[in-house]
């Protein structure tokens, strides 16, 4: 055989309906473990036509690289070879055991994310809050669900369960989701930004929120409401893109804390969202519209989009 287009075809032919797959490679590590230095054993009659199956599946890969992109390779008959790192046939696929139930995952796919809101609505009335001694808190429809193992310390109980929070004092702990009595935690390292209560029987986390006119305290900045330096993973700007590079999401993120201006404690109303990823699973997320970027308060950021358009190539 003198051209490579015709391996595919006379490797289907050979193997008879053989598949190079993940059982096929776990057989064949199963098979080679066998012990053959004490007594003899037979090796059994498809261990040599395995092997030839896994050796032309590589030969293939190594013949005609970037045809279905990485990971993929396909022929004109639609047989498809999916490469793998080598491993020991026993290990179990690597999961993020810190990442709360349900988290939003900022993979980036090349394409221009869409917009997506993780701030639960509101539903007739004020959305789901807890306010803390004037500082407010709205909850996020992700992660549905968090561990125990998550909580921080506690920041007190709510005293009042209301409809109305508009019109509540400000000194005390408060909610129109969380019942009366149950306790409001903080999230290690995070608890100007987020904290943890108890809704309808489920761990829900919450995000410092404008609300009701009020947002930063005295000479609070955005560092302060939104406090994740050092912990950001990635970050989504809704039509813009996707940064997965953690040390860029990072940079992007110290650029928008050190030159943020308040401007309000209004919010802001847009079609566009940025989410950041933090390293502990959750993710917060400020509204956008034009320069301005809002949560808990208004703020104005060109720095920010500008830096977040280069770091997308642009």
């Amino acid at each position: 055989m003198k051209d490579l287009k015709q391996l595919p075809e006379v490797a289907n032919r050979s193997l008879a309906g053989l598949t190079a797959d993940q059982n096929l490679k776990y057989r064949i590590l199963q098979a080679s473990r066998t012990q053959t230095v004490k007594h003899h054993v037979r090796v059994p009659a498809w261990v040599p036509a395995l092997c030839c199956a896994l050796v032309l599946a590589v030969g293939v890969m190594m013949a005609i690289p970037g045809v279905m992109g990485p990971g993929q390779l396909s022929n004109d008959a639609g047989v498809v070879l999916h490469s793998q790192r080598a491993g020991d046939a026993t290990d179990a696929p690597r999961v993020r055991a810190d990442l709360p139930d349900g988290s939003v995952q900022l993979t980036g796919t090349g394409s221009v994310p869409g917009y997506r809101s993780i701030w639960s609505s509101s539903d007739g009335g004020s959305f789901p809050l807890i306010g803390v001694n004037g500082l407010y808190y709205r909850m996020l429809d992700v992660p549905s669900a968090v561990d125990s193992s998550l909580l921080g310390s506690s920041v007190g109980t709510v005293a009042e369960y209301t409809t109305e929070p508009s019109l509540s004092g400000t000194d005390l702990i408060l909610s129109n989701c969380v019942n009366q009595g149950e306790t409001v935690y903080a999230v290690s390292g995070m608890d100007g930004t987020l904290v943890i209560a108890q809704v309808d029987g489920v761990y829900r986390v919450f995000q410092r929120v404008s609300f009701n006119g009020n947002s930063i305290k005295g000479s609070e900045d955005l560092a302060d409401t939104l406090q994740v330096s050092g912990q950001v993973r990635c970050l989504e700007l809704s039509d813009v893109g996707t940064v997965t590079d953690s040390a860029v999401a990072e940079e992007l993120v110290s650029t928008l804390l050190s030159n943020a201006v308040f401007e309000s404690s209004g919010t802001v109303s847009g079609s566009q969202s940025l989410l950041i990823e933090l390293n502990n699973g959750f993710t917060v997320q400020m509204a956008v519209k034009d320069d301005k970027l809002g949560a808990c308060g208004t703020w104005s950021c060109p720095e920010f989009f500008d830096a977040f358009t280069l770091a997308m190539g642009g």
